[in-house]
Order: C-alpha cells, then structure tokens, then sequence
C-alpha cells in the first residue's frame, strides 16, 4: 500500500503509468529501506494535479498524490530497498549545488555586482542632466544595459528555483516579462548601440544616419 506526493513529475497529467519509489523499509535504514514500483495511472487512489507552467504546458508536469494505493508484490521493481542506490548509479554526482553551493551563490554574487554597476551609470546619466551636460550616450547606455542585465539575473533566479521557477506560482514570470517589455519601449538595444557609436565616434560609424 503506497501513500504520498511527489511534486514536479514530466507528463503526470496524461502518463499512463509510474514509477514510484517509496520507504519499504525503516527511517533509520535512509537511502537503503526505499524501492521502486511499477504503478499503472489507473488505480483507486491515485490522484494528479497538473501545474500552471510559464510554458511547456503540452508536458503537463504536476504532482501525483497516493491515497491507500494497493499494489501486488509484482509491481515492485529491483530488489527491496534498493530502488533508490540502482537509481542513484546512474546520476553524475558533481551536480550544480555541491561544494558550498557555489552554483546557487556565484550567480548572485555575479547579478549583484552587474545591477550595482548599472545603477550607478545611471547615477551618473541623471547626474549629468541636472549638470546641464551632455549625457546623451550614457542615457542609451543604461537603457538597453538596465533591461538586458534585468532580464538577465531575473531568468538566473527563475532558473535557481528548478522546476518551481517555471509554474506561474512565483514572481519570476512576470518579472521577466515586465522587464523583456522595457528591451523594446522607447528604443531597442540595437537603436541605443547606434546612438552611442554616433556620439563616440561620429557619424563615421553609422553613415547611413
């Protein structure tokens, strides 16, 4: 008899069937009391939820609940409480999140630094405004860095989430399309690198304009 939830399953919304590890043995044992099961999509007391994903919908990723799921000994695959150690024979254990979690901090660290330096050109642009200087190219400057480097350390953090970045749940999808918004209104990027090549180098690097 299976009871449980496992969340983020590829396809839980129209798999016709499972495999399922659950603890057929004791807490004490850890890795060493869980094994694998075959179980089909169809048995009483087996649920699904399917997530509001950003998109991907056509996997329909969600969860599966077990509630009393009665399975004969057959299902049961590989050896008793070995299903997690078989399992774990076929992954690379120099994953992202090992060693101090320098796959989670470096990537903060990194869009930190990139949102301080953006912040401060423009500073320095508005600075220059109340100046009554020229401040043309620093302006098309932090236009297309501001939104670029947003967008940038938004999908990073979505990214840091794993699959509970990609429902509809978080905050992270409408960040990043907030932001993708502000790449195109009032100039693109591509209009912006225009603007400041004619203002460093002259009209010689953009001859048509």
């Amino acid at each position: 008899m299976l009871n449980g939830e496992k969340a983020s399953i590829t396809f839980a919304g129209c798999a016709d069937a499972f495999v399922i590890f659950a603890r057929t043995g004791t807490p004490e044992q850890g890795a060493h009391g869980v094994s694998a099961f075959f179980v089909p999509g169809d048995l009483p007391g087996l649920g699904r939820t399917i997530y509001n994903d950003v998109g991907s919908k056509v996997i329909e990723r969600g969860s599966v609940f077990l509630d009393d799921v009665r399975i004969p000994e057959s299902y049961r695959l590989g050896d008793e409480g070995k299903g997690f150690t078989q399992v774990m024979q076929g992954f690379d254990y120099s994953r992202a999140l090992i060693a101090q979690f320098q796959g989670v901090t470096f990537p903060l660290s990194e869009g930190e630094s990139i949102m301080a330096a953006v912040r401060q050109l423009s500073l320095h642009a508005l600075s220059l405004r109340d100046a009554g200087l020229p401040h043309t190219s620093e302006a098309a400057m932090c236009k297309w860095m501001g939104p670029r480097h947003s967008f940038d350390v938004i999908h990073q953090c979505l990214l840091t989430m794993g699959h509970y970045g990609w429902t509809m749940e978080t905050a992270h999808q409408q960040r990043l399309r907030d932001v993708m918004r502000l790449e195109i209104g009032d100039g693109t990027a591509g209009v912006m690198k225009l603007i400041i090549a004619r203002q460093k180098v002259g009209r010689a690097a953009v001859q048509y304009l």
